[in-house]
Parts: structure tokens; C-alpha cells; sequence
């Protein structure tokens, strides 16, 4: 029974929170009155699911709760700046209308999905070849255990640099505010269950979704170790430039080792300090 769980919650999980996303904006609700509530909620069910079956029961620790909750509503704000950014941008300058809006809203925001994750793919990646980059993104390394509130906990010019290029890459081509407010909110979600502590198996959908058993290897102490599955949504990216990793054999919370940075074990804990920390000599 156990095992039929674990691999029926990954798919479940995401599937539900695609339906009441499209489900409750092809009803007529506000764009934020539905993907907020839907996001919140699945934050909900992610907490009493890790603590239900959880992967490393060492991570149900709640030391770093009020710092990672910090994180996730300072960034869950930028975003919604950056959505109302692009509204006011796009009332006032013409673009390119290359995006094809005639087509279902689920399409679209798919497309919409796959521009955005390939910039998200492609900073992270930078992230970890250029120190002033990797002083920014140390951030979201430095928690020494995986739950759902990693996903957000990044520098907040990180978040700018890493999530700002496939928002104007929509931006330029055409792509509809709704669209753009409705990947972000489905890639939210992904974020969960991307770091969550959930003992859940993807099976074949590893192959294309960046799911937790592919990116634990990504948050392993020693960084020479975690130069590989840089994905956010979809896989693809790590296999064209080379940088996907798995190893079921010794995929275990052992076989992964620490989690963290090895080479920082005095990482500062509070927000104010972390913001600061891209910034010291």
C-alpha cells in the first residue's frame, strides 16, 4: 500500500493543483483570488504529508521555519511586483505578438512554462560558475535539510536575476499576464515538491520532471558534488548541456550525505545576515 502512495502522490499532487488553477480562472475568478488560496493550501497538504511519510526524518526539525516562511513571503511578493510590472510594461509598449493566444489557455501556458523554465535552468546553472553569482545563490544552498519552503529561499536580487529573463523573454514575444501569473503559480507548486521531504517516487516522470529524487543530489554539501540538476520544472535542459545526475542504487538519505555548504559551516541563520552575506570581503 505503501509503495502505491508513494508513487501515485507526485502525480496526484501536481495534477490537482493544474486542474484548480485552469479550473478556477476559466470560471471567471480573479487571477489571484485563485492561484494564492491554491498555493497556500498546497503549501498546507505538503507540511502534514512530510510529516506523515517523510524521506529524512532529521529534516522535520523546525529551527530554520520562521526564516524559510520569511523568505518565501518576501519572495512570493517580488513576484506579484514583477506580474504588476509587466501589466503596466505591456499597456504602455508594443512588443512582438509572436505568442499564440488563439489557442487553449492549458497550451499556453504550458509554452509559457517551458520559456520560463529554460531561463530558470540557464541562470541557476550560472549560478554555480561565477562567484558573484554563486555569493547570491549560496542562499538557498545553505539550509542544512530539504522540506517545501526551500524552494523560495533565495537571495531577493537572486530572485530578480534568476526569474527576470524568462518573464521579459514572455514579455517581448506576446505572452498574455495571465498566462505568465498562472505558469509561475503551477511552477510554485513544482518548487514543493521539488525540495519537499515527502518519501514519494516519480517513476518514469523523472525522466521529465524535476522532481525531489533528482534534486537532493543538487543540495549535497560538498560542491563539487552539486553541480548537476539544475532544473526547476523540466529535465530536458540538464540532459542537451550535460548535467543530469541520478544514482538510484545509492539513493538513500545516506547515499545523499549532508545537505548544505561544507565549505561555509558558519553560514549566518538570520534574514538580515544572509542578505547581507553576498556583500562581505
Amino acid at each position: 500500500m505503501k509503495r502505491i502512495l508513494q508513487y501515485s502522490l507526485y502525480p496526484i499532487f501536481m495534477l490537482s493543483a493544474w486542474c484548480l488553477i485552469l479550473l478556477g480562472v476559466q470560471s471567471g475568478l480573479n487571477q489571484y483570488l485563485v492561484t494564492i488560496p491554491i498555493i497556500a493550501l498546497f503549501g498546507i497538504i505538503a507540511l502534514f504529508l512530510e510529516k506523515w511519510m517523510p524521506f529524512e526524518k532529521n529534516w522535520l526539525d523546525g529551527k530554520d521555519w520562521n526564516l524559510d516562511f520569511t523568505y518565501y513571503i518576501i519572495n512570493y511578493l517580488i513576484k506579484i511586483s514583477a506580474q504588476f510590472s509587466f501589466i503596466w510594461v505591456s499597456a504602455y509598449f508594443t512588443f512582438f505578438k509572436w505568442f499564440p493566444t488563439n489557442i487553449s489557455l492549458w497550451i499556453q501556458v504550458i509554452f509559457a512554462l517551458i520559456i520560463i523554465d529554460f531561463f530558470l535552468f540557464f541562470v541557476h546553472w550560472q549560478s554555480h560558475k561565477y562567484q558573484w553569482l554563486w555569493k547570491l545563490h549560496a542562499i538557498h544552498h545553505s539550509s542544512e535539510r530539504l522540506y517545501f519552503l526551500n524552494g523560495e529561499k533565495r537571495h531577493a536580487l537572486h530572485q530578480i536575476l534568476e526569474g527576470g529573463p524568462g518573464i521579459i523573454a514572455c514579455l517581448i514575444i506576446g505572452v498574455p499576464q495571465q498566462v505568465v501569473v498562472l505558469a509561475l503559480a503551477f511552477l510554485a507548486i513544482n518548487m514543493m515538491m521539488q525540495h519537499t521531504n515527502l518519501d514519494y517516487k516519480a517513476g518514469i516522470l523523472k525522466k521529465f520532471f524535476c522532481v525531489a529524487e533528482l534534486h537532493r543530489w543538487h543540495h549535497r554539501a560538498d560542491f563539487k558534488d552539486a553541480q548537476v540538476n539544475y532544473g526547476a520544472w523540466l529535465t530536458i535542459w540538464d540532459y542537451i548541456f550535460k548535467t543530469s545526475f541520478d544514482d538510484p542504487k545509492i539513493y538513500t538519505s545516506e547515499g545523499i550525505g549532508e545537505i548544505g555548504i561544507a565549505e561555509e559551516p558558519n553560514f549566518p541563520k538570520s534574514y538580515l545576515k544572509q542578505i547581507a552575506y553576498p556583500f562581505r570581503k
